[in-house]
């Protein structure tokens, strides 16, 4: 290829990767959101007045979100840090309000934050394409880039300020370069690049801690691959005992020199992160609501039944065309000679294959809460996998038939399209992508996750009210809500579904209601209530507004 057509090549590729993806960037609201801005507008404050021992939240840890939101702090507010006086307290005043008296708008510090989110995803994406092309060479890696990237739910969590979308693509990255460590000549720098990757990954969240384990199984099998006898197994195992040991060295190094935190109180760091996140898997709260873990009240009875949710779960939320790819993984990583899967490419796949079992499992067997994108890192792995499963199919279709291999651009152009048509229809939340076969055959009865999709659309029926700066809603997700409603919101807390004194004083204050069709359950007192306007979202209803001049009077008595 000459150079010029591999230049051009590439910059169409990296408009394809951005530009779509920084489109609409503030079209709605995701429900996290708003609180991240808030988290990483008081770690910004701790890093520029020093106090490093306030940079900590709990388990996320969330480190690299509250760096990009202190990116998005100094593009947007950076006067921030000597305008507030301490640390922002939600419960107090609302940080928007605050944003709004010194003349920002919250939706600009979101814009930034999302650009900056979406900015290091679309690197890290590359990162992966360039150790792809070093492994496998330049089909697998621009197929893997392209239609794994623009799988429908990586595309739509890629633009949001998350941490689920960084923690697959650290994961991703880290398995990678480990992979190009034990097979391009032991080089240093790639399992110091798997290390770095490893520690942002568990920086960005503490659920990312079974990537050790993940990464040592690999090692140990790698080293041990050729031994068929106890006299080299032996040697085998202690140079993965090293490998290891030299990897997990790094990855701490990584982890304390990124997060100030840990150079000042790493003790207070590590009970914060680790501490909650157990409170959180086995009893599904933090340590200041459940005080101390109780191992003998843990349980996985349930195991079986939350992995088998999360795979159906990814199953509805990935493509016809991942299918096929992983089915097409499957036969080529089974067959002989040369149709078969190079060596390298069989190592690359186990490894995703064995992270992606292993989110799946291990958020399975925990009691916490089991959100669709707690397991994205085992999306990012199965939707690489099933690339390269079509990769190196076109590529053996190149081979029997070499009149085809002219044509292996377009093919893969058309699958890319085929990839990418799942976005049609479903933006700008192209992470309520639902599998079409899936769909049909439960009669369109998919399951539905509410992260504040339609709440812009809320806003702005109620905002075109002649008096809408002088209502009043209440809004389940209403943070989401608040960002696009002139009026005055009040937020729909989780207490209000068991405190129905405290709901019924807020419904007499208020002069709309705002919730999310299906929870009635929940809240029966709307069995009575006829909504003022539906709004619909995959032909479904999706969203209840109410009037509450229009109830029943002896309803909100």
């Amino acid at each position: 290829m000459k150079p010029y057509v591999r230049v051009l090549i590439a910059i169409i590729v990296l408009v394809a990767m951005i530009a779509p993806r920084i489109a609409s960037l503030t079209a709605f609201t995701a429900a996290d959101e708003p609180f991240w801005l808030v988290v990483s507008a008081n770690y910004y404050y701790a890093l520029t007045h020093r106090e490093f021992q306030n940079t900590v939240y709990e388990y996320h840890p969330a480190v690299t979100t509250m760096w990009i939101g202190t990116a998005a702090m100094l593009a947007y507010f950076p006067e921030y840090r000597g305008l507030m006086n301490g640390y922002f307290q939600q419960e107090k005043t609302s940080f928007d309000t605050y944003l709004l008296e010194h003349g920002k708008d919250p939706l600009g510090l979101l814009w930034w934050s999302r650009l900056f989110q979406t900015l290091t995803n679309v690197l890290l994406w590359l990162i992966a394409y360039v150790l792809i092309r070093y492994l496998l060479g330049e089909w697998p890696a621009l197929a893997a880039l392209l239609l794994a990237s623009f799988a429908p739910y990586l595309f739509g969590q890629s633009r949001m300020l998350n941490h689920e979308s960084m923690v697959g693509l650290f994961t991703l990255d880290s398995l990678l370069a480990l992979i190009a460590y034990l097979e391009r000549g032991r080089r240093p720098l790639l399992l110091v690049l798997s290390a770095l990757f490893a520690a942002l990954a568990n920086l960005t969240k503490s659920s990312s801690i079974i990537l050790i384990a993940v990464v040592a199984g690999i090692l140990l099998a790698h080293a041990t691959a050729n031994s068929n006898d106890s006299s080299r197994r032996w040697p085998g195992v202690l140079r993965a005992l090293k490998w290891f040991g030299s990897w997990l060295v790094l990855l701490v190094v990584f982890y304390v020199l990124i997060w100030p935190g840990m150079w000042v109180a790493p003790g207070k760091m590590m009970h914060e992160v680790f501490g909650n996140a157990f409170s959180y898997a086995f009893q599904g709260a933090r340590l200041s609501v459940t005080q101390n873990l109780e191992p003998s009240s843990f349980s996985l009875d349930a195991a079986g039944a939350g992995i088998g949710g999360f795979l159906r779960s990814i199953a509805w939320r990935t493509t016809p065309l991942t299918w096929l790819g992983l089915l097409l993984a499957a036969i080529l990583g089974s067959l002989r000679g040369e149709a078969a899967l190079p060596r390298t490419g069989r190592w690359v796949i186990a490894a995703l294959l064995l992270e992606a079992a292993a989110v799946v499992v291990m958020f399975g067997a925990i009691q916490g809460r089991n959100s669709p994108h707690y397991v994205l890192a085992a999306h990012v792995c199965l939707e690489t996998i099933a690339a390269l499963g079509w990769a190196y199919a076109l590529v053996n279709l190149g081979t029997r038939w070499p009149r085809w291999s002219r044509a292996l651009p377009l093919l893969l152009v058309i699958l890319l399209s085929l990839q990418a048509a799942g976005l049609a229809g479903t933006g700008p939340y192209y992470y309520t992508y639902y599998n079409p076969l899936l769909r049909a055959a439960t009669h369109n009865n998919f399951p539905v996750f509410f992260y504040g999709e339609q709440m812009e659309a809320a806003a702005g029926y109620l905002a075109a009210k002649p008096n809408a700066a002088e209502l009043t809603a209440l809004v389940y997700f209403g943070r989401s809500f608040s960002y696009y409603f002139p009026g005055e919101t009040i937020v729909v807390k989780p207490v209000f579904f068991e405190d129905t004194n405290q709901l019924l004083d807020n419904l007499r204050n208020s002069d709309y209601l705002v919730m999310y069709t299906g929870l009635h359950e929940r809240l029966p007192i709307l069995d009575d209530m006829r909504p003022e306007k539906l709004l619909y979202l995959h032909d479904r209803e999706y969203v209840e507004i109410y009037r509450l001049a229009d109830q029943p009077a002896e309803l909100l008595q």
